[in-house]
């Protein structure tokens, strides 16, 4: 079995992550801002804090691990339409280069980030104009 890491645990697509693995019977290494909030505790399960951005707990949590799953998301709300973000992109920068610091070679990046979130923005526009709207900001 494999030692996981998984970057983004606390909530959604992560946290289902967590319990998935789990299941399996991999060794999971759980790194998140909230680490302390996730719901789980099983003995193959290691809830780390820490910043997807701060490169030295992401090398201290690439320690001895076999692939990595990338499960970041952000809040829906007002600062993501008003402000533009580069959190996936610095994160992931962040990350490759400590997974080659590391050699650690398997990445599996995965979010669901509008996937329903903004299904009560879609109704007054057509949904392309929507998304671009909503979404055209996390994409730069």
């Amino acid at each position: 079995m494999a030692v996981v890491l998984i970057i983004g645990a606390s909530r959604g697509i992560g946290l289902e992550t967590v319990m998935t693995a789990l299941e399996a019977g991999h060794s999971v290494r759980a790194l998140a801002r909230s680490a302390r909030r996730i719901p789980v505790d099983h003995p193959k399960l290691e809830k780390m804090a820490g910043d997807a951005l701060e490169m030295a707990r992401v090398k201290r949590a690439l320690t001895g691990v076999d692939v990595v799953i990338q499960s970041l998301g952000v809040s829906a709300g007002p600062e993501i339409i008003l402000k533009p973000t580069r959190f996936f992109s610095k994160a992931t920068r962040v990350l490759v280069t400590a997974m080659e610091e590391a050699q650690v070679k398997r990445l599996i990046c995965v979010t669901g980030f509008g996937a329903g979130d903004l299904k009560p923005f879609l109704t007054p526009l057509p949904s392309h104009a929507a998304r671009r709207l909503h979404l055209g900001r996390i994409a730069n």
